[in-house]
């Protein structure tokens, strides 16, 4: 599996400088610092497990590009088929609760966002509206109908990517059963012609042969002259079977061209019409998404009070854009996570059944791509954690944050355990 060394976690500098050989956890300045096992906390991160996965299809890549490929057997095929599907229903149900835990903090922060504003400008009714925000109960149907909503989606979605598999799946079949046959045709057509070949030549040759026999059965000849004989018998067989060869030789060359051939049309052809299942399914998913989210957007905040002066209910709007635009922001983020796990899932899936024919001169700008992917979630993660470790540090009070301090070193405060908590309640 892939792992990137340890990294050093950004710290939270005020006015300490780290030398090269970190700090004197003995020195009283010491004393008020806090430190983190960043390796830890990342492992308790919501979107480990996508790095993981990241992880393992680079591993699963390098793997294979090193060892030679064996044919899976039908129930190896069925198996693994089984597995992709089920880490496929897994990034699905991972990207909707994510997509409704953010919709729901947000919803949240808009309401208190709302309500401060309310209170800020005297508006009558504010503060009730700031203290209840949503009811329990309200807040408890909005959740309940926003689970069934994304329910449905998933339920949706897994019949279509259902469908689009054994979609797939069939074209692969029927695409490569018809190169199959087109190759066993090329094959008899190319064996028939060294067989004619072979036979023409034998004519050919057959009065001479026989001319040649017929001296030979002439119990009289000298010695010399029977050995003559028989080097004229030999030269005759093996200039045809020189010919032969050299024309078996040539129709190997060209059997295997065809097979080149074949394969690339069929790759292209399966491409072709596996990527026209998926692009039609896509606008299936798009069209459903975009109704799921309709449905939860109408889940809305508490009634806001009556008669809100214009001035203030443009600051409303306002910061309804703001929350709606941050909204969009993540959700387009885990939606595009989601949309590169299933692009790795298919391509795995086409692999699996064919449709990869000839594919392994791309198996470089694949890793590539997947790399890119793994250092840009990384990156996500370790700027989130970052994010959450200035804010508890500046709660307690801590002048900087360092990852490398060990725990239990005199002096530091060691902000591990709590801020893997925080990290994992971030989607809760």
């Amino acid at each position: 599996m892939y792992f990137r060394s340890k990294r050093l976690f950004p710290a939270i500098l005020t006015s300490v400088l780290l030398t090269a050989c970190g700090p004197n956890v003995h020195s009283p300045s010491i004393r008020g610092i806090g430190y983190v096992n960043v390796d830890e906390v990342v492992k308790h991160h919501p979107l480990y497990p996508q790095l993981s996965q990241l992880n393992d299809a680079i591993a699963a890549i390098n793997l294979s590009a090193a060892a030679p490929h064996v044919p899976l057997t039908a129930a190896q095929i069925a198996s693994e088929t089984k597995e992709l599907n089920k880490e496929m229903v897994d990034a699905q149900n991972r990207a909707n609760k994510i997509l409704g835990q953010q919709q729901q903090d947000y919803l949240r922060r808009e309401q208190q966002a709302i309500g401060a504003a309310l209170v800020a400008a005297g508006v009558p009714g504010a503060g009730e509206y700031a203290s209840r925000q949503m009811s329990v109960t309200s807040a408890q149907q909005a959740q309940a109908a926003a689970q069934a909503a994304s329910q449905d989606f998933m339920a949706y979605q897994q019949s279509v990517v259902s469908q689009d598999n054994a979609a797939a799946a069939a074209v692969a079949r029927q695409l490569q059963a018809q190169a199959e046959e087109k190759y066993r045709a090329k094959a008899m057509e190319l064996q028939q012609r060294e067989t004619d070949l072979s036979l023409r030549l034998s004519q050919q040759d057959a009065s001479q042969r026989l001319a040649i026999r017929t001296r030979l059965s002439n119990l009289a000849l000298d010695e010399a002259t029977r050995k003559d004989l028989t080097n004229q018998l030999a030269a005759i067989d093996a200039k045809e079977n020189n010919a032969v060869a050299a024309q078996r030789e040539a129709d190997a060359a060209t059997l295997s061209a065809f097979r080149n051939q074949l394969n690339a049309q069929t790759g292209d052809a399966i491409r072709s019409q596996v990527g026209a299942i998926q692009s039609q399914s896509r606008t299936q998913l798009e069209e459903r998404r975009n109704e799921v989210g309709a449905q939860i957007s109408n889940l809305g905040p508490p009634r806001l009070p009556p008669n809100i002066p214009p001035n203030v209910q443009a600051k409303i709007a306002e910061i309804h854009k703001q929350f709606q635009t941050m909204f969009q922001a993540d959700g387009s983020k885990t939606i595009q996570e989601y949309n590169a796990t299933k692009a790795d899932l298919d391509r795995q899936f086409a692999g699996l059944h064919g449709a990869d024919v000839g594919a392994i001169g791309a198996a470089a700008k694949e890793l590539d791509a997947l790399q890119k992917r793994r250092d840009d979630l990384y990156k996500q993660i370790v700027d989130q954690i970052t994010r959450e470790a200035q804010r508890i540090a500046k709660d307690r009070g801590l002048s900087v944050a360092l990852d490398g301090v060990q725990a239990g070193s005199p002096g530091g405060y060691d902000m591990t355990n709590e801020l893997t908590k925080d990290v994992e309640s971030l989607h809760e």
